[in-house]
């Protein structure tokens, strides 16, 4: 009996020491991606690129030290018949195993987006560790290029782009989407995805508007000012915007925020009708030459800006109608609001004609005078 005592107290203490089977990796092992991208290579071929860090320049310098290395980032790509073999090619590139932990951002080429995207979320979702919050583009210009550019702040080009949509000045201009939305749409089926748009601008990236799915495929893109419309309807909380006022006279707004109420109704000869009312307010820009503004020229400026809204939610719906494209999530609020006669109907066959009522109401908050 005593023997097995000791013998238990030895293998007790033992244990700590054991190796054992670990799920651990040393961090030397590991080449950390900071950003993915996908493209359409030769005719029938998909291509794939990791942007990784070089290994010890995670953290930046601080402010005012000299920079300690000439670019913080590489690329390693591969191409392949499928997505699997393009990432096998990538991962033979490497002597280390790329870790997904650490993704910021996901780009897509434009010919690559025009394809069927379900294959390649379905394929992102087996990466272990991916963040769900990941931002996901599109790009008209060559992705690889594109991410191995050294940006201006030479930060890693996924923190670069995941700072940018931070920024409350660029929130009507650049509407982030992750990868869990794009996901949680498709699975849905009652709307479409929408992506930023990302180009090359002065040694830095910036957004060019948006691109707009139908289904699951990338069927055109929105401006720059149809983008603020979108933000518009998709009620956002800061943003800027510009209307014309007369010859060479023109009044900005900042802080432009909205309130969107959108109603479905179906007539009784079956006709689908959405009331699309527009909240709308904002703080006039500072006045050049400074100067009150009368009552009587605010509200003008209110009723021309609703009518300028309105113009812009009415050219953007029927572009969208044509596109059958619906970034905005009508067959959403029409699924939640009609759920029976919403499993009798192909959202797509109805959505191109349905009719849309839009009432926009604009407020200034502020005329821009320094008190």
């Amino acid at each position: 009996m005593l023997r097995k005592i000791l013998v238990l107290v030895i293998i007790s203490l033992l244990a700590p020491f054991l190796t054992g089977c670990w799920d651990v990796e040393e961090i030397p092992r590991r080449g950390i991606a900071n950003a993915v991208f996908f493209d359409a290579g030769n005719p029938k071929k998909i291509k794939m690129g990791v942007v990784l860090n070089v290994p010890g320049t995670a953290v930046p310098p601080n402010v005012g030290t000299i920079q300690q290395f000439e670019k913080r980032n590489y690329v390693l790509s591969g191409e392949g018949d499928s997505l699997v073999d393009a990432w096998s090619q990538v991962q033979s590139n490497s002597e280390r195993n790329i870790f997904f932990g650490q993704v910021r951002a996901i780009v897509l080429s434009e010919k690559f987006a025009r394809q069927n995207i379900k294959d390649l979320l379905d394929f992102i979702g087996r990466f272990p560790l991916v963040p769900p919050n990941t931002i996901v583009l599109v790009t008209k210009s060559d992705p690889e290029k594109l991410l191995d550019m050294k940006n201006a702040a030479n930060d890693l080009p996924g923190n670069y782009i995941d700072f940018y949509f931070r920024s409350p000045f660029k929130r009507s201009l650049a509407i982030p989407v992750d990868l869990w939305k794009i996901n949680s749409i498709i699975d849905k089926r009652a709307g479409d995805p929408y992506l930023p748009l990302i180009e090359e601008s002065q040694n830095n990236y910036k957004i060019a508007g948006t691109a707009v799915f139908s289904r699951n495929r990338m069927v055109d893109e929105l401006s720059m000012d149809e983008t603020q419309t979108l933000a518009i309807i998709r009620e956002t909380d800061v943003g800027y915007q510009t209307i014309p006022l007369g010859e060479n006279r023109y009044a900005a707004f900042k802080n432009v925020s909205s309130n969107t109420i959108t109603t479905p109704n179906i007539s009784s000869d079956g006709t689908l009708t959405f009331n699309v009312s527009g909240k709308i307010q904002g703080v006039m820009v500072e006045n050049v030459p400074r100067r009150e503004i009368l009552m009587k020229e605010k509200k003008q400026i209110e009723r021309r800006a609703a009518m300028l809204f309105k113009r812009k939610i009415e050219n953007l719906i029927a572009k969208l109608q044509d596109l059958n494209s619906d970034p905005v999530g009508f067959g959403d609020q029409f699924r939640v609001e009609y759920p029976q006669q919403w499993k009798k109907i192909d959202w797509y066959q109805v959505y191109p004609a349905a009719k849309f009522n839009v009432s926009t109401k604009f407020t200034l908050k502020e005329t821009g005078i320094f008190r």
